[in-house]
């Protein structure tokens, strides 16, 4: 739970505004923000790198994105 908070803290920034930016509204950016992270506590991914980490949190944002547009 620790390092969950560490990777929240260390990367909230960087997938919020991500999030903000494709979806250009405040409300659906915190739903993406959420599902990203609510993913990456589920599936407790190990990487090599923090740079593998901090790619992986982008591509889940931008696919989270991605789906939100396909959904409507």
């Amino acid at each position: 739970m620790e390092q969950l908070e560490q990777v929240i803290h260390t990367y909230a920034d960087t997938v919020y505004r991500l999030a903000y930016a494709c979806m250009r509204n405040p409300t659906d950016a915190d739903d993406v923000f959420q599902d990203v992270f609510l993913k990456y506590a589920e599936k407790g991914p190990a990487f090599a790198s923090e740079e593998h980490r901090k790619a992986w949190l982008i591509r889940v944002t931008v696919n989270r994105c991605h789906s939100y547009f396909r959904s409507n």
